[in-house]
Formats: C-alpha cells, sequence, structure tokens
C-alpha cells in the first residue's frame, strides 16, 4: 500500500486549524474573510513547496497541478473546501484539502508518475450562507442557473462575469475524489475505518415570511392581535410535528427575523428559512407541498414562501466506488457503504463528470461544532485510502 507521512499529515492539518480558531469558541473562517485567505495562502505555499503549479481563479477557488505523462490527457480532480461554518471545528472540508495534498505528494514521492495529471482544489464558499453554499464548486462546473443577487456578490468583490470565468470544461477532467469526515455517527458507533458514499441528498431551502400587524404590546388584547410571533409558533408546530414523522428525510429552522423587533411592540413580521434534506426527490417534493399547506393555514396573519435554493439529490459513481471498495478489500480496511446527509463539493462535480467520496468516522458523530474530532488513526488511513484510490483510478483511465 501507498504511504503517507503521517506526521507531515497531522501537521498541516493543525497548523491549519489555527488560521481563524478563537479558543474556547471554535473555527471562524468564512469565505472572503482576512483569515480565509490566509489559510488559503497557507495551502498555496505548500503546493509551490510540493512543486506544483498553482493557481487562483476569477471566484477564489485555488488548484494545485502535477502534470501527468499525458499532458493532453483528462486530468484527476481531488479536494475540499477551506470555509468553516461560525465556531465550527479543524476538519470539516479541511481534512479534505490536506488529505489530497498529502496524497499528490506521496505519489510524487515515491518516484510514481501518472499518466493523467493530479490536480488538488480547495473550493471556496462550500458552507451555507449568503451565496448558497458550494459556491466555489458550482462556479467551477457551470451550476449557477440563478446567482446571488448583485448586491450580495458586489459584497464579495464578485460578479456574474466572474462566476462565468470560473467555468472549466468538463472534458479537461476525468474524475474527482473528495475525502471528508462524515459528520454523523454511523461510522463511529459501528467502528468502521472507512466509508464509501453512494449518494448525497438534495437540499431545498425556502425564505418563509409571516405577516401580521405591528401594534402596541400593552394595549391591544391577546385574542385581537394579528401577532406574526404567535403564527410563526403555530405553523412550526405543525411543520416540525409533520416532519418528525417522516423517514429518509430531515429538516432544519433557522435564520430568524423578528420585526419591528421591539418588546414594546407586538410583531408584525417573522422571516426565517426552511431547509429540506433527502435522496429522494419525490420526498422533497411531497414535503414543499405540505409546508405550503401548512402556510396557508395561517388564522389571523398571512404566510408565503419563496424557494432560495434548490439542489436535488446525486448518485455518485459505481466505478468509482467499486475502485475504492477494491482498495479497502485489498488491504482488509473495514468499509461500510452508505448515503451522505451532507452536501458536499463532490455534490456538483458528480454533474459534470464521475465523482466518489471517502468518508472518515466523526467521534461521537459531532461536526459543525468546535468539539469536532476525528482520530489520527482515521485521519491518516483516510488519506492512504485516496493516495491508492487515485492511482488505480489512473490505472483505470489508461
Amino acid at each position: 500500500m501507498l504511504s503517507i507521512n503521517r506526521e507531515r499529515l497531522i501537521r498541516d492539518l493543525q497548523e491549519l486549524g489555527k488560521i481563524g480558531w478563537v479558543e474556547d469558541k471554535g473555527l471562524f473562517r468564512e469565505a472572503y474573510s482576512p483569515v480565509y485567505i490566509e489559510a488559503r495562502d497557507f495551502i498555496r505555499q505548500r503546493m509551490e513547496e510540493a512543486g506544483l503549479h498553482s493557481k487562483v481563479d476569477s471566484v477564489g477557488n485555488l488548484f494545485g497541478l502535477l502534470p501527468g505523462r499525458k499532458p493532453d490527457a483528462p486530468r484527476i480532480l481531488t479536494g475540499s473546501h477551506l470555509d468553516a461554518v461560525k465556531g465550527g471545528g479543524i476538519y470539516d472540508g479541511a481534512y479534505g484539502v490536506i488529505a489530497s495534498l498529502e496524497a499528490l505528494r506521496s505519489i510524487r514521492e515515491s518516484g510514481m508518475e501518472l499518466e493523467h495529471g493530479l490536480e488538488v482544489v480547495a473550493f471556496i464558499a462550500e458552507e451555507a450562507g449568503p451565496l448558497g453554499g458550494t459556491f466555489g464548486s458550482r462556479s467551477f462546473t457551470g451550476q449557477m442557473e440563478t446567482p446571488p443577487p448583485d448586491e450580495i456578490l458586489q459584497r464579495y468583490g464578485l460578479s456574474r462575469e466572474r462566476i462565468q470565468a470560473a467555468q472549466r470544461p468538463k472534458e479537461a477532467y476525468a474524475a474527482f475524489i473528495e475525502a471528508h469526515i462524515e459528520q454523523g455517527p454511523v461510522l463511529w458507533q459501528e467502528r468502521i475505518s472507512i466509508g464509501i458514499p453512494t449518494g448525497i441528498v438534495g437540499i431545498t431551502r425556502y425564505q418563509c415570511r409571516v405577516l401580521g400587524e405591528a401594534n402596541h404590546a400593552g394595549t391591544t388584547p391577546m385574542l385581537e392581535r394579528k401577532d406574526a410571533f404567535y403564527e410563526t409558533v403555530v405553523l412550526l408546530h405543525r411543520w416540525l410535528d409533520y416532519m418528525r414523522q417522516e423517514n429518509d428525510m430531515v429538516c432544519n429552522v433557522g435564520n430568524f427575523r423578528v420585526l419591528p423587533g421591539q418588546i414594546g411592540i407586538v410583531p408584525g413580521e417573522v422571516e426565517f428559512l426552511i431547509e429540506i434534506r433527502s435522496l429522494e426527490t419525490q420526498k422533497m417534493e411531497r414535503a414543499v407541498d405540505k409546508l405550503r399547506q401548512i402556510l396557508e393555514t395561517a388564522q389571523t396573519c398571512r404566510a408565503e414562501m419563496v424557494l432560495t435554493i434548490s439542489k436535488p439529490p446525486v448518485e455518485l459513481d459505481e466505478t468509482l466506488i467499486g475502485i475504492v471498495e477494491d482498495v479497502c478489500c485489498t488491504y482488509h480496511i473495514p468499509t461500510k457503504i452508505m448515503a451522505s446527509g451532507a452536501s458536499h463539493d463532490a455534490s456538483p462535480l458528480a454533474r459534470v463528470m464521475p465523482a466518489a467520496m471517502v468518508f472518515v468516522p466523526s467521534v461521537k458523530g459531532i461536526s459543525h461544532s468546535k468539539d469536532e474530532y476525528t482520530e489520527s488513526e482515521h485521519l491518516c488511513l483516510g488519506a492512504k485510502v485516496l493516495a491508492n484510490t487515485i492511482v488505480r483510478i489512473d490505472k483505470h483511465l489508461g
């Protein structure tokens, strides 16, 4: 089995994790922030130290290329993202970038020369936010049918033209493979070292508004109020009660905004986001219909919903999945075939090229938290599986 440099892998991951870390609060490394640029520069320096040709595209994605024997052949792409949720951990996304870089360095240091070019990517703005999530990878693959509003793009120094310029021809790549922490409890609970996802959930988000009537909080009788917050509580109780009875589908509610937002005024408007995730498009559509029906039951207020994000579920490539599985079988590594309940950059990539993923366990299933953790043994094993999978993909492509 092709080996990796364990000490270098862990050291790079820990050093990267210090960039944006706030003691007792977690990682604060939002896309396009100064600490994000510092983290990207850190990775770029490591790329160049490894002899890679590095570049940053028009939206901020970072690439590092190790040329292959066949300069005109499509490349193998591997990597993940560098941005983090507020107060998150150091492994989400960053592990996939570091593992990909370590896999490439290990292949090069072994004296092996691949037929196809191997390119490491650090995508930008994968996490949900004003840019909609998987922003860098969707720009790269040309899947930005509905870009964020111009005022949001301008906030980040972006434009529709820069998004278009980031698109790369799909013919330039033969495959994409992403290493990632599981972000769930399955592998850890079952004591399995490697997860092999078969698909990635779809995500649908709606901006919801409940419109009532602002009024004096002291003089307006309770039963005569058009209280948007009260109506929101009633509607969300019905919605969440429905979703808790569903299988193979989850939802979340967040980003609340209560207006006017003063304790002396009955709330006249409430805004919030609802997100639905599933591997089955029909279930998501049925849930959206149910949400619409529930909002129509508002008694004292008017409720409305507007679609903001729609990312359909995606299946990963069976051939690449088989290669990952064969690598693990060859070296007697316990694996689990599973679905991914989290979204990843592999999702938009899988729509334009063969794609696969390698999961490593998340201790106690914790992620998007400062307490996110994966044991060093599993971090190194995941990088080994990634490196050996890349070599086999190269041979498979011929």
